[in-house]
Protein backbone atom coordinates (compact mmCIF):
# COMPACT_ATOMS: atom_id res chain seq x y z
CA UNK A 1 0.00 0.00 0.00
CA UNK A 2 1.12 3.39 -0.71
CA UNK A 3 0.15 6.56 1.22
CA UNK A 4 -0.75 9.47 -0.41
CA UNK A 5 2.36 10.82 0.05
CA UNK A 6 4.36 8.81 -2.30
CA UNK A 7 6.08 6.27 0.15
CA UNK A 8 6.01 2.89 -0.18
CA UNK A 9 5.16 1.02 3.03
CA UNK A 10 8.63 0.32 3.52
CA UNK A 11 9.63 4.37 3.27
CA UNK A 12 6.76 4.74 5.73
CA UNK A 13 8.29 2.02 8.46
CA UNK A 14 11.82 3.15 8.16
CA UNK A 15 10.80 6.56 8.70
CA UNK A 16 8.36 5.69 11.58
CA UNK A 17 11.14 3.83 13.27
CA UNK A 18 13.99 5.91 12.78
CA UNK A 19 11.03 8.93 14.88
CA UNK A 20 10.53 6.18 17.70
CA UNK A 21 13.87 5.26 18.13
CA UNK A 22 14.69 9.30 18.34
CA UNK A 23 11.95 9.62 20.27
CA UNK A 24 13.38 6.93 22.75
CA UNK A 25 16.63 8.77 22.86
CA UNK A 26 15.69 12.42 23.63
CA UNK A 27 12.87 10.80 26.23
CA UNK A 28 15.99 9.06 27.76
CA UNK A 29 18.21 12.26 27.67
CA UNK A 30 15.60 13.95 29.55
CA UNK A 31 14.80 11.58 32.43
CA UNK A 32 18.67 11.93 32.51
CA UNK A 33 18.68 15.73 32.58
CA UNK A 34 15.68 15.58 35.28
CA UNK A 35 17.46 12.93 37.18
CA UNK A 36 14.11 11.12 37.42
CA UNK A 37 11.81 13.35 38.45
CA UNK A 38 9.14 15.65 37.22
CA UNK A 39 10.45 18.87 35.64
CA UNK A 40 8.84 21.03 38.76
CA UNK A 41 10.31 18.86 41.18
CA UNK A 42 13.72 19.68 39.59
CA UNK A 43 13.56 22.57 38.82
CA UNK A 44 13.29 22.96 42.69
CA UNK A 45 15.70 20.74 43.58
CA UNK A 46 17.99 23.37 41.69
CA UNK A 47 16.37 26.43 43.32
CA UNK A 48 17.03 24.68 46.90
CA UNK A 49 20.51 24.52 46.41
CA UNK A 50 22.65 26.71 47.88
CA UNK A 51 26.66 26.62 46.53
CA UNK A 52 28.88 28.83 48.11
CA UNK A 53 29.04 31.05 44.51
CA UNK A 54 25.12 31.98 43.79
CA UNK A 55 26.11 33.56 40.14
CA UNK A 56 27.58 30.49 39.09
CA UNK A 57 24.80 28.23 40.69
CA UNK A 58 22.31 30.53 38.60
CA UNK A 59 24.56 30.80 34.87
CA UNK A 60 23.95 26.61 35.95
CA UNK A 61 20.58 26.42 36.81
CA UNK A 62 20.25 28.75 33.43
CA UNK A 63 21.65 26.06 31.05
CA UNK A 64 19.95 23.30 32.61
CA UNK A 65 16.48 24.32 32.00
CA UNK A 66 17.78 25.60 28.55
CA UNK A 67 18.51 22.14 28.05
CA UNK A 68 15.27 20.54 29.59
CA UNK A 69 13.46 23.05 27.29
CA UNK A 70 15.04 21.99 24.35
CA UNK A 71 14.47 18.56 25.18
CA UNK A 72 11.19 18.88 25.35
CA UNK A 73 10.88 20.87 22.17
CA UNK A 74 12.64 18.07 20.26
CA UNK A 75 10.02 15.42 21.90
CA UNK A 76 7.10 17.77 20.65
CA UNK A 77 8.46 17.81 17.20
CA UNK A 78 9.19 14.27 16.75
CA UNK A 79 5.22 13.86 18.30
CA UNK A 80 3.91 16.21 15.75
CA UNK A 81 6.32 14.25 13.09
CA UNK A 82 4.43 11.29 14.25
CA UNK A 83 1.02 12.08 14.26
CA UNK A 84 1.90 13.73 10.79
CA UNK A 85 3.10 10.43 9.78
CA UNK A 86 -0.41 8.68 10.03
CA UNK A 87 -2.23 11.33 8.18
CA UNK A 88 -2.11 12.25 4.78
CA UNK A 89 0.14 14.85 3.71
CA UNK A 90 2.77 13.73 5.14
CA UNK A 91 6.59 14.67 3.13
CA UNK A 92 4.53 17.33 1.86
CA UNK A 93 5.92 20.92 2.27
CA UNK A 94 3.74 22.85 4.50
CA UNK A 95 4.99 26.32 2.45
CA UNK A 96 5.12 25.04 -1.30
CA UNK A 97 2.64 21.55 -1.20
CA UNK A 98 5.95 19.78 -3.08
CA UNK A 99 7.06 15.97 -2.13
CA UNK A 100 10.07 16.58 0.65
CA UNK A 101 12.52 14.21 -1.33
CA UNK A 102 12.73 10.67 0.59
CA UNK A 103 16.62 11.60 1.20
CA UNK A 104 15.59 14.69 3.42
CA UNK A 105 13.20 12.66 5.25
CA UNK A 106 15.42 10.55 6.34
CA UNK A 107 18.20 12.79 7.88
CA UNK A 108 15.02 14.73 9.13
CA UNK A 109 12.05 13.06 9.69
CA UNK A 110 10.14 16.11 11.33
CA UNK A 111 10.69 17.96 8.06
CA UNK A 112 7.68 20.57 7.95
CA UNK A 113 9.31 22.11 4.51
CA UNK A 114 11.15 21.06 1.59
CA UNK A 115 14.82 22.90 1.25
CA UNK A 116 14.28 25.62 -0.79
CA UNK A 117 11.15 26.57 1.57
CA UNK A 118 13.33 25.64 4.66
CA UNK A 119 15.93 27.87 3.71
CA UNK A 120 13.60 31.14 2.83
CA UNK A 121 12.11 30.55 5.93
CA UNK A 122 15.17 30.54 7.81
CA UNK A 123 15.86 33.66 6.23
CA UNK A 124 12.85 35.26 7.47
CA UNK A 125 13.43 34.30 10.77
CA UNK A 126 16.67 35.67 10.96
CA UNK A 127 15.77 39.45 9.95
Amino acid sequence: MTTNTGLTPAQHALLETELQLARRRIQQALDAQLEGGSRVSHAAQLLADDPHDAREHDAERELDFARTDQLEAQLREIDAALQRLQQPGYGQCQDCDAAIPFDRLTHQPQALRCVDCQTEFEAAQAH
